[in-house]
């Protein structure tokens, strides 16, 4: 399909209403149409793995075209440098999230990218970086756990970035770690007491007390016991 086509198809599933709402979830509306997600992934599953137009649409300036790019693009024909190109120009969180968790942790170079983006000084650039590490926590399920210690190195390196879409990345972050096995919440809670937590129990960032509290509220300790138990 031509993408001026399926553009063409997005705009008979918009609604005005919802594209005004989209101001107040953060995300810049002035190239939205007002597609909701839902809509979206049922529209573009005929088109699913066609490169050409994920090309296509990932040069539009219409926010719903460009997100299509990311959930139509074929994981396996990405290069590392095909996914610096995709991810540089992203502009707000959900573009950024969809990505990273529905083509860039599908790929064989997906733990290497956090390293590689999070140095970046751009606010949804190392948005990428850190939201990478959620991803591969949720993602690559047969991971060992401890392969994911590294990355709270990372984490303490640039979470004094108090940039909005950075900080609640860094406690994405560092929450899905801590919730992928008990073994991990044990690690990054105690990493957080180590480097964040000061004197008076109050925590040097936002994003370490913000996981802190989520990691040892009772009942999700619970269910990591109920898990580690099977």
């Amino acid at each position: 399909m031509e993408a001026a086509s399926f553009i063409e198809g997005l705009y008979a599933l918009a609604d005005e209403n919802y594209r005004q709402k989209l101001f107040g979830f953060g995300i810049p509306a002035e190239h939205a149409i007002g597609v909701r997600m839902p809509d979206l992934r049922n529209y573009l599953k005929p088109f699913k793995n066609d490169k050409a137009l994920a090309e296509a649409l990932f040069e539009s300036d219409i926010h719903e075209a460009k997100m299509a790019a990311g959930l139509i693009y074929p994981y396996k024909e990405l290069s590392p440098e095909k996914a610096d190109y995709l991810m540089t120009p992203l502009y707000s969180w959900d573009l950024v999230d969809q990505y990273c968790s529905n083509l860039f942790a599908k790929t064989s170079f997906a733990k290497e990218l956090p390293y590689l983006w999070s140095p970046l000084p751009g606010e949804f650039n190392r948005r990428a970086g850190i939201v990478m590490i959620a991803c591969l926590s949720m993602k690559q399920k047969k991971m060992p756990d401890a392969d994911f210690l590294p990355y709270l190195d990372l984490i303490k390196e640039y979470i004094e970035d108090d940039r909005n879409f950075v900080k609640k990345a860094h406690s994405w972050a560092l929450r899905t770690l801590g919730k992928r096995s008990l073994w991990l919440n044990e690690q990054v809670v105690t990493y957080i007491q180590k480097h964040w937590q000061e004197e008076n129990g109050r925590f040097a960032y936002w994003a370490a007390g913000d996981a802190y509290r989520e990691l040892c509220d009772p009942i999700q300790i619970a269910r990591l016991k109920e898990k580690a138990a099977r």
